[in-house]
């Protein structure tokens, strides 16, 4: 018997349709299923953004709970044309004075003025080797000697190519400089300042017009400078070893004093400080949100109802109002620096005069009611947190992990009520397609009687 998949040839009646609401009747209990498991996996998506807002409160608490952030320190000069600083954290704050100074040199080499000679250059494109062989150019740079071949034919830029390129250059730069009309010149310049540098050009250097009478020396010097009455040399321009914790360099020479002012880093307390209250608040609004209630609609939210969340922000709130008994009386809460919690909102707020006065005056405690081990309040929610979003046991975690294995189970019982509507489809069609035949066999046996009596 063939499964009827249309409308009945005898009965008139459109099986389809007909099966297609008896099946719609039957997948109700599907579609509850259904939107229950739409509704797990908006909580696991919302827990999955509160666990990323979380991190980054956690992230900003990181900064606030390493106590070596507290102590960074910027260094500022008077004319930084002259000298440039920088300071790290073991720098003490203060104002140092340098006294007029002269900056360290590099070792130069210039040819000499050739546009009187047979060897003058008129573009940087001049041969320089015309000789028909390959001839040396040798020198030596800080007590290394390279030994360069010049090529026949070989022009200036050749020259300078060659001795930048080369594997072994100690540190020497060849230039070319056009200092005039028709005046082209090979400069050699050593990368170290100091009066110890030298270049020289060795007697081994056969190519004309390149011997060492064929260059003038600019001697390196070293730095000079005063500080604390103290006469200092140094080789290079860069000095990291005179002020403890502070580097300068000197730019260009100064015939007036240059302070350079070491002051702690305020400005990124401040941030860290204010990034820290941005990423509370966010997470605050996070929870709000998605734990509402509107009593109007009597319409929730994803995690109306769910402890989770609610733990979480009581403990939140429990430590950004909790004390620091290591500290100061002064100084025990976030509230005495500046920080104050609004009732109505959970939101934390900045008085930033009162916040700029301790962070000027009380820095030392105000890097210990965050990083104190025992009971600091960037210590104490970076740890909550870190709990609270650990990958295994976190409580979020357990939940999300809970919500997935419900949404899995719910697939599965989906999965067997489509089988069994199938199978209920195919009995269904099974059925009508027995009734059609029977239906169709009466009208048969009526059309019979009906013949048999009108021939009687």
């Amino acid at each position: 018997m063939s499964i009827i998949s249309s409308i009945g040839v005898t009965s008139g009646i459109d099986y389809n349709q007909l099966i297609s609401g008896l099946l719609e009747l039957e997948r109700q209990p599907i579609y509850r299923l259904q939107n229950r498991q739409a509704e797990y996996n908006e909580k696991i998506s919302v827990y999955n953004t509160l666990t990323s807002k979380l991190n980054t409160l956690k992230d900003a608490m990181d900064k606030l709970r390493n106590s070596t952030n507290f102590y960074e320190k910027t260094a500022s000069v008077s004319d930084d044309t002259v000298i440039s600083a920088t300071a790290s954290n073991s720098a003490s704050a203060g104002i140092y004075t340098i006294e007029p100074h002269s900056v360290a040199g590099k070792i130069q080499l210039a040819a000499v003025d050739r546009r009187t000679g047979t060897t003058s250059f008129t573009s940087s494109t001049d041969v320089v080797n015309s000789s028909g062989v390959t001839q040396t150019f040798e020198y030596t740079y800080n007590g290394t000697t390279r030994t360069l071949s010049v090529a026949d034919g070989s022009t200036l830029e050749d020259l300078r190519d060659a001795i930048n390129s080369d594997s072994g250059n100690p540190g020497v730069t060849a230039t070319i400089v056009n200092v005039g009309t028709s005046d082209y010149r090979l400069v050699l310049t050593g990368q170290d300042s100091g009066s110890t540098m030298t270049i020289t050009i060795t007697a081994n250097t056969d190519l004309t017009g390149f011997s060492d009478t064929d260059f003038t020396a600019h001697t390196a010097q070293d730095a000079k400078f005063r500080i604390g009455g103290v006469d200092v040399v140094k080789s290079s321009n860069t000095v990291s070893d005179v002020i403890p914790g502070v580097t300068f360099t000197l730019k260009a020479e100064s015939t007036t004093s240059v302070t350079i002012t070491v002051n702690n880093d305020i400005d990124t307390i401040r941030q860290n400080i204010e990034d820290f209250v941005t990423a509370y608040n966010d997470v605050v609004d996070y929870i709000d949100t998605n734990t509402a209630y509107d009593v109007t609609t009597r319409t929730g939210s994803p995690l109306t109802g769910e402890s989770t969340p609610r733990n979480i922000m009581t403990r939140l709130q429990d430590i950004v109002t909790a004390r620091v008994g290591s500290n100061p009386e002064d100084l025990r809460t976030l509230a005495q620096l500046g920080i104050t919690t609004d009732y109505e909102t959970g939101h934390l707020e900045i008085d930033s005069a009162t916040l700029e006065e301790k962070l000027t005056t009380d820095l030392s405690d105000v890097e210990t009611l965050f990083d104190d081990q025992t009971s600091g309040i960037a210590y104490e929610m970076y740890s909550y947190i870190d709990d609270v979003t650990d990958s295994t046991s976190g409580s979020i975690t357990i939940r999300v992990d809970g919500l997935e294995d419900s949404v899995a189970d719910i697939s599965d019982e989906i999965t067997e009520m489509q089988d069994r509507l199938t199978i209920l489809e195919e009995n269904l069609r099974r059925q009508f397609a027995a009734l059609e035949s029977l239906l169709t066999e009466f009208n048969a046996q009526s059309s019979f009687l009906t013949n048999l009596i009108n021939n009687l």
